[in-house]
């Protein structure tokens, strides 16, 4: 019987070897393993799972070498994955795009019976409105026209982690936020950083300004702005709005009906401040949104944050689909390895997808996802009508599968 049950994608044995690492054919050969095998495992991701989709001879121990033990850097890994996506765009959109760095943080939760996976913590979970027993990871994405790709991340970790070397070690969530800007070079002339509420700090705004990027981004109800001179909140401000001194902006299928401040707010000398209500008598809670560009219309800055949503599908994908929560390591070293392999194969995934979307009719990730597991199908039938051939009996076939007769 044949100890290949399918051979290794072509398609992502190509993407690896373009991005040129110096690095081993074994280790290759382990990213190839490890991509393929979180493309087309359903269910849980586990390495076990993921290295059994391909071979029976690799098996736990082998995944938890390459990603625990083997010498290799994964933010080399990442930066050499980040510069062949961004050289990839740039050399398919027009120069005068305009591009979208986008950064947020996201949750990777854990049952709290978990006690050895190293860096986990109780972190506040917006979704579920309490803490949550899990690892805090600040992350960035870029969006550029038919682009959509997850770029780095940073583990958060608290200053207790560190011990004596707090001083020296901890970085807040801003200042990763902050680190992955300055690791950013975008491709056309014009990019926004777009970013929810807990990242339009004066700080951080500004520090983006002098990078060269303009914010977009949510901010909370308690803001300070100077209304005509007058010291006040937006939240208050917002109560003294009437609805005839709104205009109505349409964003996707929704209509919102905005009022602009433009002038001095608590961190800086002019912005916008756009005041949302989606309903004309303006009796729901609005949203508040800032743009450092002034210069830009109120429905251009609307238009512009729709694009942070990316960040957020590309969370669900991550979870959902790629097995993102899913590591049973231990270590800090295999756990960032094994992100770096999801991130890896995610951007694989949407570079394919931009490349093939008229052909192959890939809309999202989940339509591309869903045609490298056609592929493997095929391929297990391949296999299945081979040891056919060699008279392979059923059981031997299903055994070798790892699957229930």
């Amino acid at each position: 019987m044949p100890d290949i049950i399918i051979e290794q994608s072509q398609e992502v044995i190509n993407y690896i070897n373009m991005l040129k690492l110096p690095i081993s054919g074994a280790l290759k050969n382990h990213m190839v393993h490890m991509i393929s095998g979180i493309i087309t495992t359903e269910g849980n991701k586990n390495i076990s799972n993921v290295y059994s989709r391909l071979t029976c001879n690799r098996n736990r121990s082998s995944g938890s070498r390459f990603l625990g033990e083997y010498k290799w850097s994964n933010e080399y890994v990442d930066y050499k994955r980040i510069n062949h996506s961004l050289k990839t765009v740039r050399e398919n959109v027009p120069e005068g795009t305009v591009g979208f760095f986008i950064v947020d943080d996201t949750l990777s939760k854990k049952d709290n019976s978990t006690k050895k996976i190293e860096g986990l913590d109780y972190h506040h979970s917006h979704s579920d409105g309490k803490t949550m027993w899990s690892h805090c990871v600040v992350t960035s994405h870029y969006k550029i026209s038919e682009y959509s790709l997850p770029l780095n991340f940073k583990l958060y970790l608290r200053k207790q982690f560190f011990g004596q070397k707090a001083k020296k070690l901890f970085k807040n969530k801003q200042e990763l936020a902050m680190q992955l800007i300055d690791e950013f070079t975008p491709v056309t002339e014009t990019t926004y950083l777009l970013v929810d509420a807990w990242y339009t700090s004066g700080k951080l705004m500004l520090h983006a300004l002098k990078r060269g990027y303009h914010t977009i981004g949510r901010i909370k109800s308690n803001r300070v702005i100077y209304p005509g001179g007058i010291k006040t909140n937006i939240k208050e401000f917002a109560t003294h709005i009437c609805s005839n001194e709104t205009c109505i902006v349409t964003a996707g299928d929704d209509n919102y009906y905005v009022y602009r401040y433009e002038g001095k707010i608590n961190d800086l000398e002019n912005a916008v401040i756009l005041i949302c209500w989606s309903k004309k008598a303006l009796s729901d809670t609005p949203a508040f949104i800032v743009s450092t560009d002034v210069s830009l219309t109120t429905s251009t800055i609307v238009g512009y944050y729709q694009n942070r949503w990316d960040i957020e599908v590309s969370y669900r994908y991550h979870k959902n689909s790629l097995g993102f929560d899913e590591y049973q390591v231990e270590s800090l070293t295999s756990i960032k390895r094994f992100w770096s392999m999801v991130f890896m194969t995610y951007t694989f995934l949407e570079l394919f997808r931009v490349s093939k979307k008229r052909s192959l009719k890939l809309e999202t990730i989940g339509d591309t996802i869903g045609y490298f597991r056609k592929q493997y199908m095929v391929c297990i039938a391949k296999f299945a009508y081979s040891c056919a051939e060699k008279g392979v009996s059923l059981d031997d076939v299903v055994a070798k599968l790892g699957v229930a007769a």
